[in-house]
């Protein structure tokens, strides 16, 4: 939670909303009143934060279909199974959650756009879909087995000794030993119970169909899975080795995922804008461009660009994500304008430049290095070129100047095309 909660990930927020909306359905199973006409304010919040959790990244679905599935019942049960009731009960909801999603795209659209033309409709969730169901986009972040989640992602995220009571409340849900026992009416645990195990497998076994996986993709199971663990009541009877588990478990993921895992993206802004602005050689130049390549992308703000930098775009910032080393090169020229001074930085792990043809290698100088940084997409290959440099990120002055004349003009012509 300290890793991931405090970072501006749309997971970080999705979990608060996966969070929200379980609370929300307690109290939705806690107001219920079959029969009655009233329309709980409940539904109407959980309708409101689903559309909110759906707009900030599609992936919440996943978590929220067995909560869809559960207020569909409470409606009915609600209702009688009268057709009519049904559907006046979910009526409002229905009605917010539209109002909700419309909001959100008039948003989106005026942000990236400016006007709502036709052509300028964004549709957020549509858009994350897209990308994601391209293979050639998902290859730039990383391409994993579907196993992972499962098999390395959860128990990372849970820690080894709260997934064992996880197991153990789980097991004990289809024993029926945990909540009301009254199978003809289950109590509010009961259900929540269920209901939390069900997000979890319905989250992991969704997000699992994709071939990119990264534990922050997990975060909202957080709460579910405490939470089914609380209810339960073994680890009330926890010992020592549990707590040794749990205390030194911790302590290993937040040091490899709060300190080491790309822990050299913020530091490195620091630094480059310390070359920018505080080294004398640089006074002159009319053009800074600053790629980050194989790396988280880097939050703009903390390069502190000044203001009249910004206006005159003197100096910019581009991610190229996990792009091929052609690609890379091809960058560092395509934007270059040879009529004045100019510069161009890069940012990257060692194990990336090291990826770059010999001749090209030659035209990077580097400048700087931050250490420690670790980029767990690519252990292997950070493996290979050494620990100093394996857990380093560096930041290299490019010579374009020498790469232009380390590529054949061909190949040259093919590169800027391309980009």
């Amino acid at each position: 939670m300290h890793t991931y909660q405090v970072r501006p990930f749309s997971n970080s927020l999705e979990a608060v909303y996966v969070a929200l909306s379980l609370l929300l359905l307690q109290k939705l199973f806690l107001s219920e009143t079959p029969g009655t006409k009233r329309i709980p304010i409940y539904t109407v919040l959980l309708a409101l934060v689903s559309v909110c959790g759906v707009f900030t990244r599609l992936t919440f679905a996943a978590f929220f279909f067995p909560m869809a599935l559960e207020i569909l019942q409470w409606g009915f049960r609600q209702s009688r199974y009268s057709l009519s009731g049904f559907i006046r009960l979910l009526s409002l909801p229905t009605l917010v959650a539209v109002t909700t999603a419309l909001g959100f795209v008039y948003a989106d659209s005026l942000y990236f756009h400016g006007d709502l033309k036709p052509s300028h409709i964004e549709l957020t969730p549509l858009n994350f879909l897209r990308y994601n169901l391209l293979p050639s986009n998902l290859a730039e972040h990383g391409l994993h087995p579907r196993w992972l989640h499962l098999v390395v992602n959860l128990p990372m995220i849970a820690t080894p000794a709260l997934l064992y009571y996880v197991l153990r409340a789980e097991l004990d849900i289809f024993a029926s030993r945990s909540g009301d026992r009254n199978k003809s009416k289950p109590g509010i645990v009961q259900m929540m119970q269920h209901t939390y195990n069900r997000v979890r497998w319905s989250a992991t076994s969704l997000l699992s169909i994709q071939p990119h996986q990264e534990p922050r993709f997990l975060i909202p199971l957080l709460v579910p899975m405490i939470a089914v663990v609380i209810n339960n009541g073994r680890i009330l009877r926890a010992g020592r080795v549990f707590l040794m588990f749990w205390i030194i478990g911790n302590i290993i993921l937040a040091t490899l995922f709060g300190i080491l895992h790309q822990g050299g993206v913020i530091p490195s802004l620091f630094r480059v804008h310390a070359i920018i602005y505080d080294t004398p050689s640089t006074a002159h130049l009319h053009d800074v461009e600053v790629v980050y390549w194989n790396t988280y992308m880097p939050p703009r703000h903390l390069l502190a660009i000044r203001q009249e930098d910004v206006n005159s775009q003197r100096v910019s910032i581009r991610d190229l994500s996990g792009a091929s080393p052609a690609t890379a090169i091809g960058s560092f020229l395509a934007p270059v304008l040879d009529t004045h001074p100019h510069m161009v930085l890069l940012a990257a792990p060692f194990h990336a430049v090291k990826e770059l043809e010999t001749a090209s290698q030659k035209c990077l100088q580097e400048i700087s290095r931050v250490f420690p940084h670790l980029d767990l997409d690519h252990i292997s290959e950070s493996v290979q070129v050494g620990w100093k440099d394996g857990l380093s990120l560096g930041i290299f002055d490019v010579d374009t100047a020498c790469i232009r004349e380390a590529m054949p003009a061909e190949r040259h012509r093919e590169e800027i095309v391309a980009q």
